[in-house]
């Protein structure tokens, strides 16, 4: 499938090949894309400022140059498979990525995720900015594994009590993304779904046997997922294709239990090198951009993630200085 046409890679200093990288440039040829390496240094102390004999401008210029050049000269290895740009900004590296995809229209975002230092997390406070808030599809890395997957996780979500909710192309996105790399990587690929047991309510107020109105109202509930899950299966083999479906052999899980922790638990039992998922908008809070599901699921994973917002979302950092 090809798809990703314009490709942003976050790149680091004092990296000769990084997996980042690599996996950039096998994503390029594949789709004859454009790779643009961008490197968002800090800003300078005003200890380094403190030269009066020199502008503050000029020694700014001076340090990106610097920067500039070896992001070059590690670029120019690779121009033979693919176009090749480079950038280096002073800022905030999450907030500059983030402006680089709306002013030039990236279509995804690779970058090797920073684990945070005060706990047991993968995801550390720039990667999870970028998972609230970039607009485009987000490919985080774990450090020092080739991106190279024998078991690949993807998770689905729909509202079985709306029959359209399977179609949205939030799960579409998902699901060609998950199936083109486990075709790509002769991966196993497990699609995962979660439904939770729940109260029949007033149900109960009204029936003889309380207990079995409420066994009948959850197997109504977990048949009305199930039938979600077989029409995901018919759709995704007309999304990718039926050859791609049948040389793909999803596996359909349908869990119980709540989505965050019993998905969470799955892919840690999977073990899969990647796990392709969905972040959700919420609308009207600014800074806090991802589904409770998702941002639970996050903090629990020790693999790489390939996250996917939904149609519509609006990233809330802006062009403005």
């Amino acid at each position: 499938m090809k798809r990703f046409k314009n490709i942003l890679l976050v790149a680091k200093a004092q990296c000769e090949h990084p997996f980042e990288l690599e996996a950039a440039l096998t994503l390029a040829e594949q789709n004859s894309a454009e790779i643009t390496l961008l490197m968002v240094l800090p800003a300078l102390s005003s200890f380094h400022l403190m030269k009066p004999e020199r502008p503050q401008q000029d020694i700014e210029k001076d340090y990106v140059q610097h920067h500039l050049n070896e992001l070059l000269a590690r670029a120019g290895r690779y121009q033979q498979r693919a176009e090749i740009r480079c950038k280096v900004v002073i800022g905030t590296e999450f907030i500059q990525v983030i402006r680089s995809v709306l002013r030039n229209h990236h279509d995804l975002v690779i970058k090797t995720a920073e684990p945070a230092s005060w706990v047991k997390r993968l995801f550390g406070g720039t990667d999870m900015h970028l998972l609230r808030k970039c607009p485009c599809p987000l490919w985080l890395l774990k450090p020092e594994v080739a991106p190279t997957y024998s078991t690949i996780a993807a998770t689905v979500d729909f509202n079985p009590d709306d029959p359209q909710s399977v179609e949205q192309p939030l799960n579409r996105q998902i699901l060609e993304l998950a199936s083109s790399i486990a075709i790509h990587n002769s991966a196993t690929l497990h699609i995962l779904h979660a439904w939770q047991l729940e109260s029949a309510g007033v149900v109960l107020m009204w029936s003889d046997n309380p207990e079995q109105a409420e066994a009948e109202y959850n197997q109504s509930l977990y048949s009305s997922h199930q039938s979600g899950i077989n029409r995901l299966k018919l759709l995704m083999a007309k999304w990718i294709g039926q050859p791609a479906y049948d040389y793909c052999k999803p596996h359909f899980e349908l869990l119980r239990g709540d989505a965050s922790h019993i998905l969470a638990k799955r892919v840690e039992e999977l073990e899969p090198g990647l796990v392709v998922m969905g972040t959700v908008a919420r609308t009207g809070i600014a800074g806090f951009l991802i589904g409770n599901t998702a941002e639970a699921m996050l903090e629990q994973l020790n693999c790489s993630v390939l996250a996917v917002k939904p149609a519509g979302f609006v990233t809330p950092v802006t062009l403005d200085e």
